[in-house]
């Protein structure tokens, strides 16, 4: 098999969901004739469990090699959360394939030993309870008021989540907990760059923390999707391809 695609968005989910957060999105780009390829990291969704623990720099690793099979020269990532944290280790390692970058309600720092310590607290729970108090959670923690009220998305944000492996949920904590700052990097980025945040995000990224990576990066743009939270491309679609798809279609 030999494919030659010049150029894709590359979508990278948040945890603990998969690909399918940015159902809303695959619509609309093909709708537009946009490329783009989305992947599961190891234990969500479609993709099998990592034999062994794996950090986030070997995650990059494992998506930019899929890239590379697929003869794609550049990419637009459209990262949420932790996708961010994989956006910022593609520039510090494999910045050629970049033409442009769409952060999500993301951070740019690592976590605070309080935060890295809650992480492997969960982790000794989740081995002895299983994952449906995390679930539960982070469905509360990641939407906001308006997406609350909408059962029918609530439940698809469920069974995104439950698609989720134990294994692969441990995993990913351990490579969330320790991965690097990236604070630093902020002032390297030279491509057209996208930052957007959940106006209702109060709880994991409040659009504050958000906005820090927009100030550290010259001429970027900052947006807060109203009616979201933590997931804006799914809570808010329509707001959400409205602001970006100008921005793809303005640096493919």
């Amino acid at each position: 098999m030999r494919v030659y695609q010049p150029a894709a968005v590359l979508f990278l989910h948040a945890f603990p969901l998969n690909k399918n957060m940015y159902k809303y999105q695959f619509e609309a780009f093909e709708k537009e004739g946009i490329p783009y390829i989305a992947v599961d990291y190891p234990g969500f969704g479609e993709e099998r469990n990592f034999p062994t623990d794996y950090s986030i720099s070997q995650l990059t690793d494992i998506i930019v090699s899929k890239i590379n099979q697929l003869g794609i020269k550049k990419i637009i990532p459209i990262g949420d959360s932790m996708g961010g944290y994989i956006m910022f280790d593609l520039w510090r390692r494999y910045k050629d394939l970049i033409s442009a970058l769409v952060f999500v309600a993301t951070r740019a720092e690592a976590d605070t030993e309080e935060a890295k310590k809650a992480r492997y607290i969960t982790i000794e729970k989740i081995k002895k309870e299983g994952k449906d108090f995390l679930i539960e959670f982070m469905i509360d923690a990641q939407t906001s008021p308006k997406t609350k009220e909408d059962t029918k998305k609530i439940e698809e944000l469920l069974c995104i989540m439950n698609e989720a492996t134990e294994e692969g949920i441990i995993k990913a904590l351990k490579a969330l907990a320790e991965r690097p700052d990236n604070t630093e990097l902020l002032k390297t980025i030279n491509v057209p760059t996208l930052v957007i945040a959940g106006k209702d995000d109060e709880k994991v990224t409040p659009p504050s923390v958000v906005k820090q990576i927009a100030d550290g990066i010259e001429n970027s743009l900052f947006i807060e999707i109203p009616d979201s939270a933590h997931l804006p491309p799914f809570e808010n679609p329509e707001e959400f391809n409205k602001v970006v798809i100008p921005f793809i279609k303005e640096n493919l």
